[in-house]
């Protein structure tokens, strides 16, 4: 098995509404989808939180198998439970070939 090095930038991440973001891109492999998902959640987390700083301390990441090969993805993310000091949250990143990945994560919430 060869392991080659991927270098290309991820694609700018379109905030539509709070917890609603778009991006255009060719081809993606998991680990770009999920540092996209990642990148919302934070954008989402960080609109939520006020004046407190949201940092990210635990992220999962379960992959469906649908190949994003090219055009628009979306990523819908929501807040599953808020706590004085954490934020529990999901998202879905999916195309017009279906999800692709679902993540979980939390935020602490820091006084800012």
């Amino acid at each position: 098995m060869t392991l080659s090095e991927h270098t290309n930038a991820l694609p700018e991440l379109s905030i539509e509404t709070l917890g609603h973001a778009r991006f255009l891109a060719g081809k993606l492999d998991a680990a770009a989808l999920a540092a996209l998902s990642i990148r919302a959640l934070e954008q989402h987390a960080a609109a939520q939180s006020g004046t407190a700083d949201a940092r990210l301390v635990s992220v999962s990441n379960d992959v469906t198998g649908t190949v994003f090969s090219d055009g628009e993805g979306e990523i819908k993310s929501h807040i599953d439970r808020q706590t004085r000091t954490l934020l529990f949250m999901g998202a879905e990143l999916s195309s017009a070939a279906g999800l692709h990945l679902r993540s979980t994560a939390i935020f602490r919430l820091d006084a800012g």
